[in-house]
This record gives C-alpha cells, sequence and structure tokens, in this order.
C-alpha cells in the first residue's frame, strides 16, 4: 500500500484574552528588536570602521619594514656587485674575494649568475649550468629580483640578485644572495598583531611564504584549493594589483581581511581579525541594551508561560490519557474539519474489543486497561501512516484515514487483528485479544454527511461482531 499524507490533527484553542496577549508580546517584542538591532548594527560598524583603519595604519608599517629588509639586502649585494672589476676576477680571484662573507653580510651563501648561463657558488666551489631554468630568465631581465622560495629538505631559502655590468655598462651576470625564509617569518613576528588576527604573506599562486602555520608554507599548496574557504578578495588584489579590504573565510570562518599588494615581488601581505574578537574585550553595554535585552527576557517569560499553558491544555483535550492516542474531543474537532473536504475519499473505522467485559470482571481494572493500552498501541502501529487513531470511551476506538480504499482498509483492519494474536502473548494469563470492527467509505466528490457514514460505520461493526458471536457459539 502507497503510503497516504494525513492531515495533522493536533489543534487546540486559546481563549481571547491569551490570544490578545500573544499580539501584543509579538508587537512589543518584534518593536524591541528591531531598535536594538539597529543600535546594534551601528555599534558594530563604528566598530568595524576603527578596525579597518588600524589595519590599513598596520598594513602600511608591515610594507614598509617588508622594503626595508629586502632594499638593506639589495644594498649588501650592490655594495659587492659594483666592488672594482669583479667579473673580471677569475675564478679563484672570486672565491677569495666573496668566500667567507655569506654568513657575515647576512646570507646563507652567494653566487654569481654569469650571462652565458652558468652559476658559481662560491662557498660551495662548483659551478652549475642554469641557462634553461626560469630563474635565470628573471635575473637576467630584472635590476633587482627576489624569487619565491626554494625548498630543500633543510631549509627554506629565497634568493635576491643584482646587476653586474662591465666597464662598458652592459649587463654581464647577476650577484645572487640567498636568505633564510626564517629572516622574513621573524620580521613579520615582530609586528604583534592586534585582536589575536593572522597575518600572512601570499605569492600570485596561493602559497604561503609566512603564515600562522609553519605546516602551511612546507606544504606548498595553494589557498585557493582550500576546503570552506573563500579567498576572492586575495584574487582581487592579484587581479587589479592593488590593495584590497573586505572579508575572506578560512575553515568555514569569516574574518575581516586587508590585502596589501607588493607591487614589485607581485605577492600581498593578509591581515585577517575574526569579526567576533572584536567585542571579545568591550568593558560596557550602554544602558539601553541593558534595558532592552532585560524586557525582551521578560517578554519572553511571558510568551513561554502562555506557551507552556497552550500546551498543556492542548495535551489535556486533544490525548487520551490512558492511551496517549487522540481523545474523543481530538476526533470530534477532526470530522469537523473533514466534513467540507470533498477531494479526498474518507473512510471511518469504527473498533471495539471483544469480551473485554469479560477481562475487567474476571482479571481487574488494572489488567483491562493494559489491554487497553495495547490495542491503542497496535492501532497506531498499523495506521500511524494512513490515518488518525482516537479513543472515543471504554473500549471503542476510531481511526479516520484518507484515499484508503475498500481492499486497503480490509488488508489494514487484517493486519491489526494479527497483531493483536502476537502481543496477546505478553499477558500473564490465558487470553487472546481479539477485536471487532466495521467501516464505511465516503468517496472523493460525495456530499455525504461524516455522521451519517460514522452511524454507517458503527451499524457494520456491531454486524460484525454479531456474526462473529453467533459463529462463536457455533464452534
Amino acid at each position: 500500500m502507497m503510503k497516504k499524507k494525513i492531515i495533522n490533527n493536533k489543534i487546540s484553542y486559546l481563549k481571547p484574552v491569551d490570544a490578545i496577549i500573544l499580539v501584543v508580546v509579538f508587537v512589543m517584542f518584534v518593536v524591541l528588536t528591531i531598535g536594538v538591532s539597529v543600535g546594534t548594527y551601528s555599534y558594530k560598524e563604528n566598530q568595524v570602521l576603527l578596525i579597518k583603519d588600524c589595519m590599513n595604519i598596520f598594513s602600511d608599517n608591515q610594507k614598509v619594514q617588508f622594503q626595508q629588509f629586502v632594499d638593506s639586502k639589495v644594498a649588501v649585494l650592490e655594495g659587492l656587485a659594483q666592488y672594482p672589476d669583479i667579473y673580471k676576477m677569475d675564478e679563484t680571484m672570486q672565491k677569495e674575494f666573496i668566500k667567507g662573507r655569506s654568513e657575515k653580510l647576512g646570507f646563507h651563501h652567494i653566487f654569481i649568475m654569469r650571462d652565458d648561463g652558468t652559476g658559481y657558488y662560491i662557498d660551495e666551489g662548483v659551478i652549475r649550468e642554469q641557462g634553461e631554468e626560469p630563474f635565470y630568465q628573471s635575473v637576467m631581465e630584472n635590476e633587482v629580483y627576489i624569487t619565491e622560495p626554494f625548498y630543500s629538505s633543510e631549509h627554506i631559502t629565497m634568493t635576491v640578485s643584482v646587476t653586474i655590468r662591465d666597464k662598458y655598462k652592459q649587463k654581464v651576470g647577476a650577484l645572487c644572495g640567498a636568505f633564510e625564509l626564517t629572516e622574513i617569518e621573524e620580521l613579520f613576528a615582530q609586528n604583534e598583531m592586534f585582536l589575536d588576527g593572522k597575518l600572512w604573506l601570499i605569492n600570485r599562486q596561493g602559497n604561503y611564504i609566512v603564515a600562522d602555520d609553519v605546516n602551511k608554507i612546507y606544504s606548498q599548496e595553494s589557498v585557493f584549493n582550500e576546503a570552506e574557504a573563500d579567498y576572492r578578495l586575495i584574487q582581487k588584489a592579484f587581479e587589479e594589483k592593488a590593495d584590497q579590504e573586505g572579508t575572506v573565510v578560512q575553515n568555514g570562518i569569516e574574518y575581516i581581511a586587508n590585502v596589501t599588494y607588493l607591487s614589485g615581488y607581485d605577492w600581498v601581505i593578509v591581515q585577517c581579525v575574526e569579526e567576533s574578537t572584536i567585542y571579545k574585550d568591550l568593558l560596557y553595554i550602554d544602558l539601553w541594551s541593558y534595558f532592552s535585552i532585560f524586557v525582551i527576557c521578560s517578554i519572553i517569560v511571558c510568551v513561554v508561560r502562555i506557551i507552556l499553558y497552550w500546551y498543556q491544555s492542548m495535551k489535556d483535550v486533544n490525548m487520551d490519557t490512558l492511551t496517549k492516542c487522540n481523545s474523543r474531543v481530538a476526533m470530534h474537532n477532526l470530522l469537523g474539519r473533514l466534513g467540507s473536504d470533498y477531494q479526498h475519499s474518507i473512510a471511518l473505522i469504527y473498533f471495539d474489543l471483544n469480551k473485554f467485559k469479560y477481562v475487567n470482571d474476571t482479571f481487574g481494572h488494572d489488567e483491562g486497561d493494559k489491554i487497553l493500552r495495547i490495542f491503542a498501541d497496535v492501532l497506531s502501529e498499523i495506521f500511524r501512516k494512513y490515518g488518525h487513531v482516537g479513543r472515543l470511551g471504554g473500549d471503542e476506538f476510531l481511526v479516520v484515514g484518507l484515499n484508503l480504499s475498500e481492499d486497503e482498509v480490509q488488508s489494514l483492519c487484517h493486519a491489526v487483528e494479527e497483531r493483536l494474536k502476537e502481543r496477546s502473548t505478553e499477558l500473564k494469563y490465558d487470553y487472546v485479544i481479539s477485536t471487532s470492527y466495521g467501516y464505511a467509505i465516503r468517496e472523493k466528490g460525495s456530499h455525504l454527511l461524516l455522521d451519517d457514514i460514522l452511524t454507517l460505520a458503527d451499524e457494520n461493526m456491531y454486524r460484525f461482531k454479531e456474526a462473529k458471536h453467533r459463529t462463536d457459539e457455533k464452534s
């Protein structure tokens, strides 16, 4: 049988005064909520603007410090590169001139890149063919150049190069100095980030050069591939080659962000402050906010009291306390609503227990109540997807189903009988729970009164009971 869509019949009624209170409370709540929301939003906007101003100042300072750091490296190399006839020195003379100066000058190692594509690494005393490498092309095309990080098993280094010229002012090579990436990390760490924010240095490919987590640097994974992230603001900074303000999302958390574009390097400095932390250290909330919160809480208390009263009233009126199924009142209200529903067929099924008086007289009312609960459980179990179950009184139950055919009704009623036999094993005495039932169906489009259909179902139930009684007597 196909699952039927059943109309929910759990309704109750409020007194007029309760309805008025609910409306008044709702209006007050909306007005106060709007007032507090407007005030809070305005205050929030002011705080955000203040934070953004601070971030702008911080970014400018960081950008200047980074440029000074790179300039200092460049100045050292340029000083060496301008040493008279450094390029004319043979390898032995160059090695003696530069050897051992790398660490003193702030570099991990220094090497000379020749215009024939070879690189002479002074401290190592080796020559490498690098003419086909992108690094060589970049070094020869730029007066001053700083590379992307180079990852080895022991170090992450970056290289700054400056031009070497001959006496005719022609570029004939480059002097290069490699330094540890940790130097840039320490430079960034010197600036204490306010509000527990994040500070990153990112290249165009989205790789971290500086990050709050060193694993992000070593993984070399692009931020643009991170899950639960939104870095469109960073992408926009690269596309427009300009500073940006807005928001970014990392790990599903939204941050206020300032992105500073470093034009000479095609990198960006990214500052992020989690928006929620802006209010973490606030020392006070103005009196209006306190008053509003108090009023709103009071209103909520009143509303909860009314809802609880309403809920309790609904339970008392609409639920049978013994069997926990719908009460006689609830079923009456349901039939009242369905009386004018001519778009569905409506099946009314009457049930009552056989020999129930015998159970009460023989085993007591407690056992009778237990059987009633079992009966209600079985009806609810079988008809849960197809209709509403209610207790009219005593051992009489009514099921209201929508769009059930006569064959489906008979099949469901048979399932009730079988299930009752199974549940009878729960009893302590030799008694098989059985039921008599009768049903009547008002077809779709029919305008017959449901009271008449109910009467017919009741009559059919008693005919069923009498027939069953006669059969039992013969046997």
